[in-house]
């Protein structure tokens, strides 16, 4: 072997092998050849950039096409396009050390008959020397020729186990169908060589030879596989080596626009992906003030006759812009471990299942198993105003509050409006400030607290607070824009004013109690055909006509009536259960009003009946008598007499001639006739009771009389004699 120290300059003429093609060394000499291609015939770049490419097509290098078709120095080609930036190089102290190593077997002295034995690394590069010094001096004397000595040298190869591993292409022995395995056979340094290979799946098939194998992971198919190498070495000795693989199919996971990857499964495979919103008025607890954006639940599931995917990993992309607002930070965006797609709790990604944001649109994950996710970020408040809040009395001390929302409506993070309430007496003058002169969070939380009286879906403007205000007690209302946590910004709520400032509204309970006077009712009867014709019914042909006079209005202001009809004798009636027939009757302190209703009407009067006209007044609230009796100056009682036969004396027919009496006494027939009232019956039956009780009876008395008589012409003969014990013998 020629010394290697001597070697002066090394070749190593096969790219990326000293050093990592991810530095791209050989990326710099493809620029430096298009440069020197585009400077020497002086051409434009992407001319000589095609034409770099056809000649090594052609000519199998580069350099070869330019010195046939121009005549280029290939020194000078190679100078130029080999001058490049090799800084990244690091110096490799291993491959110095064994390319400069000599080994030395050195014995002191080795005399006549002596053998000395040298072990040298064959595996190690470099120089083996061997430096022998033979003694003249013997042990009998001094060697006379030393010149006839002969130094034998024997060499001997001694090989140890061949140790046969497996290397493959993924560490993990985890690959998709799609994909090839390349297997290599290591053996230890000691093997005695040459060696040869043979590949087998599952210890039966082969599978191919040499020290390296590669092959289509569809040709061994899905599931778990043994790969096993056989390596023998040139005594004949065979030792084996056996790794486990695992082939993947990879099913498509994706959704529209907004979601696009793989699933790695043992069986074929499909997916189940769905996304919503966070559940309103669910605050999922987020850190770092961070709200919850959005739920994405993604299921991979069998499509074979195992129910089991035997999934590994999955990976997709989330295309963010499709989901969430622009003006949430992208990176704000947290993906967390959801643990039910209807549930709030949530875990923090562990090692296994990562993600990471690709660009400001995309965020890539990769988990182990079937998830459901909860993405999280910086969200800002809805940018909403919903105007000045209108505040309306109503009857019973009940509120109405109107407001005019704009703004970002239809933001899917904006939750709706939260209304809180003050109460106070009007004197205490307790109530809600302005946010935008107090903005305190700390002052904000305080009134909020107990204080919420509903919430309500962003599309409502109005509210009716149903709870009623005793007269006297008054309110003041705080309207606030949530996000869909259920937070509220106060910051951006608005109050209920009083002439322009914020202030109390008190409540109005207390019904009106004026009467009418003078309140009366006449009833006509319509004879016309023209009536008749309308419903063919003559019954309908009625008019009746109320009139009173309105009295003061109330100190409280204005008051309107309502008119009510019922067919029963009104006692505590509570109108508020009753549709009233009329409606908003002005009140004109003197004058008189007047009513009508007629028969043609829907529901309208109809005679034989009897009906109760009810007035009840309401104030400018709404208040309303609804309690009333009868008797009252309100309620008006009217009889809707028959007036039909009145017009129509023709129609009546004659009465019937009464027919003849049994056995022609007539006393008789009479009889006949009120035996048959029950009137008549009962008393023809206590008639008879005392009859009977006169026959029993009768006797007794007469002869209690005959002693009475008796006792007192005793009393009279006999003063002396007590009355009490006479009549105690009478009655004894």
């Amino acid at each position: 072997m020629k010394n290697l120290l001597d070697i002066k300059y090394w070749l190593f003429d096969l790219d990326n092998t000293l050093y990592d093609g991810a530095t791209k060394v050989f990326e710099q000499v493809d620029k430096k050849m298009t440069k020197f291609i585009s400077e020497k015939p002086n051409i434009d770049s992407n001319e000589a950039r095609k034409i770099q490419k056809n000649y090594f097509q052609e000519y199998n290098t580069t350099l070869n096409g330019m010195i046939k078709n121009h005549k280029i120095d290939a020194n000078e080609f190679l100078e130029f396009v080999h001058d490049i930036d090799l800084s990244f190089l690091k110096e490799d102290k291993q491959l110095d050390e064994q390319i400069e190593s000599i080994e030395d077997c050195l014995p002191d002295e080795i005399v006549p008959a002596e053998t000395f034995t040298c072990i040298f690394d064959m595996n190690r590069l470099g120089d083996k020397r061997l430096s022998v010094f033979v003694s003249e001096a013997l042990s009998e004397g001094t060697d006379e020729k030393p010149s006839d000595n002969i130094l034998n040298v024997v060499t001997q190869v001694i090989s140890g186990d061949t140790g046969p591993s497996i290397e493959q292409s993924n560490f993990f022995g985890k690959y998709k169908t799609a994909d090839n395995i390349t297997f290599s056979a290591k053996t230890l340094p000691t093997a005695a060589g040459p060696l040869t290979y043979s590949w087998w799946l599952s210890g039966i098939i082969p599978l191919g030879t040499g020290q390296e194998l590669e092959i289509p992971a569809s040709d061994i198919g899905l599931g778990d596989h043994y790969i096993s190498v056989r390596a023998t070495n040139s005594l004949g000795n065979m030792e084996s080596a056996t790794t486990s693989i695992i082939i993947y199919n990879s099913s498509d996971i994706g959704s529209g626009d907004w979601l696009n990857g793989s699933a790695v499964t043992k069986t074929h495979a499909t997916s189940i992906v769905e996304y919503d919103y966070p559940k309103p008025g669910i605050n999922y607890a987020v850190e770092d003030d961070l709200e919850a954006l959005i739920r994405i639940s993604i299921d991979v599931i069998s499509t074979s006759e195992d129910p089991d995917p035997g999934m590994d990993w999955m990976e997709f992309d989330i295309n963010i812009s499709k989901l969430i607002p622009d003006n949430i930070p992208r990176e704000s965006l947290v993906v967390h471990k959801l643990n039910g797609y209807d549930q709030y709790m949530w875990e923090q990604f562990d090692s296994d299942n990562t993600y990471e944001l690709i660009d400001n649109d995309t965020i890539r994950v990769h988990i182990i198993e079937n998830m459901d996710l909860l993405i999280v970020g910086d969200l800002e408040t809805p940018n909403i105003d919903l105007g000045q809040p209108n505040i309306t009395k109503l009857p019973d001390g009940k509120m109405r509050l109107d407001w005019s929302p704009t703004g970002d409506l239809d933001n899917p993070y904006f939750g709706g409006w939260n209304i809180y309430r003050i109460t106070s007496s009007a004197s205490s003058a307790s109530y809600f400030p302005d946010p935008a002169d107090v903005t305190s969070e700390f002052v904000w939380n305080g009134l909020m607290d107990g204080s919420l009286s509903a919430t309500l879906q962003g599309e409502e403007s109005s509210w009716v607070d149903e709870r009623e205000l005793e007269t006297g007690v008054c309110a003041s209302y705080a309207i606030m824009p949530i996000d869909r946590a259920g937070k509220a910004d106060f910051l951006k709520g608005k109050v209920t004013q009083v002439d322009g400032i914020p202030g109390l509204t008190c409540g109005d309970s207390v019904d009106p109690t004026s009467e009418v006077s003078g309140l009366r009712a006449s009833v006509t009867y319509n004879n016309d055909t023209a009536c008749y014709e309308l419903f063919k019914d003559w019954n309908r042909c009625y008019e009746l006509s109320l009139s009173w006079t309105w009295p003061s209005n109330e100190p409280t202001g204005n008051i309107t009536w309502n008119i009510y009809r019922v067919e029963y004798r009104p006692n505590n009636v509570d109108l508020r259960y009753i549709e009233p027939i009329a409606t908003g009757l002005t009140n004109v302190p003197g004058e008189r009003g007047t009513f009508t209703e007629r028969g043609t009407d829907y529901d309208g009067i109809m005679p034989l009946r009897t009906y109760y006209y009810i007035l009840t007044p309401l104030d400018s609230v709404g208040n309303e008598l609804t309690t009333v009796s009868y008797p009252s100056n309100n309620v008006e009682r009217v009889y809707i007499e028959d007036q039909y036969w009145n017009y129509n004396q023709d129609r009546i027919p004659a009465e019937p001639e009464p027919p003849e009496p049994p056995y022609g006494v007539e006393w008789l027939g009479d009889l006949q006739e009120y035996m048959e009232v029950q009137t008549f019956q009962i008393a023809g039956f206590i008639m008879l009771i005392t009859i009977v009780m006169n026959f029993i009876g009768l006797p007794i008395i007469l002869n209690r009389k005959k002693k009475m008589s008796k006792v007192l012409k005793r009393r009279s003969a006999k003063q002396s004699k007590d009355p009490d014990d006479e009549f105690e013998d009478f009655f004894n």
